[in-house]
Formats: C-alpha cells, structure tokens, sequence
C-alpha cells in the first residue's frame, strides 16, 4: 500500500511540475535556451509514466479476489433508500467490504442464498432442520384464525 501511495505521490508531484512550468512558460515573453519547455516535456513524460505505473498497480490490486466473512454486526443494511447493502471485513479486520443490491437483485440474491444454504446444511448432514423445521405444524382440527389473532379471542388486540 504504501508503494501505491509513494506512486500516487509521484504521478501528482510530476503533473504538477509539468502544469507550473507551462504556465511560467505563457507569462514569460522569452524562453531562453528552451529551458521551460523542456522541463515541462520532461515532467509530462515522467507524469505519463506514473499514470501507466499507477493504472497497472490499480489493475493488479482489484483482480485479485478479496476473501472477506460476514460483519458481525450489520451484515446487511439499507443506509441508502432504494439500496441493499451486504457488508463483509477482511478475517484480520483491516478492510471492509460492501456490495449495494438494488431491491430486486437483493431478493434474487437471498433466494439464491437460501436455495444455496439448504442445500448445503443437507449435503452437511443437515443441523438446520432442526432448528427451522421446513413448516410450523398444523393442526387442521383447529378453529382458523385471522392472522396475529390469539384463540382466545379470535381478534388481533
């Protein structure tokens, strides 16, 4: 990280220098020796480089795959209207990382995670059933009930 930023540092110093020496350049009624341009031709190129530099060590961090585990704490939110956000950190902490769903991509993804997760508890030995059994029992003997009402009193209060 920090020869990405020493390169960062580079590229801004080298761009820098090209623009103040073109703008001495065009205050200047004479450039002796072509002194100006030159350093600013020089700074240019150097800047050109540091951009390729820069452009492949950016490439070269983001193709790799990162490998992050679920935050503990908010695994997935809504900070932003219209926007599902699935948050995950690196296992050491150091870095965080976010995917924003639309509203439908993240009920296509859920699906897709619940559809995943069952076949994978099945496939290892299957400790989930237990615990979210596929359906609340039933007793069809039973008097119906609107929804959120107790047997009671047959009404939500």
């Amino acid at each position: 990280m920090k020869d990405l930023l020493a390169l960062v540092q580079d590229y801004a110093t080298a761009c820098a220098s090209a623009e103040h020496h073109r703008t001495l350049l065009e205050c200047l009624v004479d450039d002796p020796g072509d002194f100006l341009a030159t350093e600013a031709a020089k700074y240019d190129a150097a800047a050109t480089v540091y951009h390729a530099q820069l452009h492949t060590s950016l490439d070269a961090l983001t193709r790799t795959t990162v490998r992050a585990v679920p935050d503990e704490r908010l695994p997935v939110c809504t900070w932003q209207r219209g926007t599902v956000e699935a948050r995950a950190v690196l296992p050491d902490h150091s870095r965080s990382v976010r995917v924003r769903y639309t509203p439908a991509q993240a009920i296509a993804a859920g699906t897709a995670l619940v559809a995943c997760g069952a076949l994978a508890d099945e496939q290892t030995g299957g400790t989930l059933t237990t615990i979210l059994p596929a359906f609340p029992t039933t007793d069809l003997n039973a008097e119906p009930t609107a929804a959120g009402a107790t047997p009671e009193n047959g009404s939500q209060s």
